[in-house]
């Protein structure tokens, strides 16, 4: 894999080369509603999570997605892991999110390797279900062993307080 220049020493790291557990699919609510991961590889791992939403965050559109009609709800939404991408537009994903697992469905945020640009997704739905900023941090740093390295994503959910009454 080409790094197009980028001083990112992981997209010199070839897929072979990582731990296997890498790929897993992570929840990371205690109702089993929410899961990030990174690049789908098997779309099994995720129907069989009962999974029908997925938020794409990385920067090619997945390989296999299921287009049976009225089984899954696909969002593309591609962002750098770097800087905070459009504001108005990230929340409204976290809205969008939140309102489908407060009414059971099943979602997954998922990147290139499910550390930063998917834990920043989720944790924006925790937040909006409840969880204070900090809260989401920790949690998300528990569940997905070095989850929000990138201090940008991780100091903007830190900063957020109880959720406030959204319109």
């Amino acid at each position: 894999m080409a790094n197009g220049g980028s001083t990112d020493n992981r997209r010199n790291v070839r897929e072979d080369d990582l731990p296997p557990d890498l790929y897993q699919v992570t929840q990371v609510d205690d109702a089993g509603r929410l899961f990030i991961s990174p690049v789908i590889h098997d779309w099994d791992a995720v129907s069989s999570r009962g999974i029908d939403t997925v938020i794409d965050l990385e920067g090619g559109l997945d390989i296999g997605v299921p287009t049976v009609p009225n089984q899954i709800l696909y969002v593309y939404f591609p962002i750098l892991d770097e800087d905070l991408p459009n504001l108005e537009k990230l929340d409204a994903v976290a809205a969008l999110g939140a309102t489908l697992v407060a009414r059971g469905h099943r979602v997954l945020s998922h990147c290139g390797m499910g550390f930063n640009r998917s834990a920043l997704v989720a944790g924006l739905i925790l937040n909006r279900l409840g969880m204070p900023g900090p809260q989401v941090v920790r949690e998300l740093r528990a569940r997905r062993n070095g989850a929000l390295f990138n201090e940008h994503f991780a100091r903007h959910l830190e900063a957020l307080g109880p959720p406030l009454e959204r319109s």
